[in-house]
């Protein structure tokens, strides 16, 4: 377990209830993160972020308002240190790619989740990763 001021502060945005509660039970689990905030579509996603003002925002590509790109995009102009990671159900490089472009860190496919999605943070945080 990281102590209490080393945890990751994380906004999950995912439009699916049961998802967003499987994400961040998971997270929870890992004991990297402390989830303050959650978010069922983009909007919401951007709101919450300026109120919570997040280390780190997991957001599902396909949500309704506003996608997790054109969040991505938004939060990126407004908030550029904070680190941003897209998952979603689709797959390949050109959508990766779209992804990195408009402002996200990392581009995660569920199917790869969740060794793909600690591999990641621990790329983004290395300062939070614990030893191997």
């Amino acid at each position: 377990m990281v102590p209490k001021n080393k945890l990751i502060r994380t906004l999950v945005a995912d439009d699916s209830k049961m998802a967003l509660l499987s994400l961040c039970r998971y997270l929870e689990f890992e004991g990297y993160f402390e989830i303050i905030a959650t978010a069922t579509d983009g909007l919401q996603l951007l709101h919450k972020v300026a109120l919570c003002c997040p280390d780190l925002v997991l957001a599902d590509l396909s949500m309704p308002m506003l996608s997790g790109l054109e969040a991505a995009t938004e939060l990126r102009k407004a908030f550029p240190k904070m680190r941003i990671i897209i998952f979603t159900e689709l797959s390949g490089l050109p959508l990766r790619d779209e992804c990195l472009r408009s402002g996200a860190d990392s581009f995660v496919e569920k199917s790869q989740m969740p060794e793909k999605l600690m591999e990641e943070v621990r790329r983004l945080f290395p300062s939070n990763s614990r030893q191997q």
